[in-house]
């Protein structure tokens, strides 16, 4: 059933830009199904951390965000850090990516327990802990 609705919608062209006509009508059918309160589409992995992070720092009138070494979220400059020399600073992960993108990042070692105290101790500080829960570097 899914093949056909697919080709039935195929027979309607392919929208490139602004969202789907049918997107909100989706997007009510998710949250009925699933209880989330609201659902977002994007085009890209990139663009939803873009948002996600835009929005934690927005609602929560805080800067950093914590990441972890080793997961990927996407090619935005703001998140492409690696852990600076200095506890609690980061660097940038690629040639091109600015000092300052990075300066309110904090890049944390997955899955240890020292991790959890630095965030428990900066929580007041966070706006928001990204997590790759399987790590597409390390599955």
């Amino acid at each position: 059933f899914v093949l056909a609705e697919i080709q039935q919608q195929m027979q309607h062209g392919i929208g490139l830009g602004m969202q789907s006509n049918i997107a909100a009508e989706t997007a009510a059918l998710i949250c009925e199904m699933t209880g989330v309160e609201r659902v977002a589409f994007s085009n890209t992995g990139t663009e939803a951390i873009m948002a996600a992070v835009r929005i934690a720092r927005s609602r929560t009138k805080r800067q950093k965000i914590v990441i972890f070494a080793g997961s990927y979220h996407g090619t935005f400059d703001g998140i492409l850090a690696r852990a600076g020399e200095e506890a609690g600073t980061a660097e940038p992960l690629s040639l091109g990516t600015l000092s300052g993108m990075v300066e309110d990042v904090i890049v944390l070692t997955y899955g240890a327990e020292e991790s959890l105290e630095i965030i428990a101790e900066q929580a007041d500080n966070l706006a928001a802990v990204l997590v790759e829960p399987v790590q597409s570097r390390k599955p």
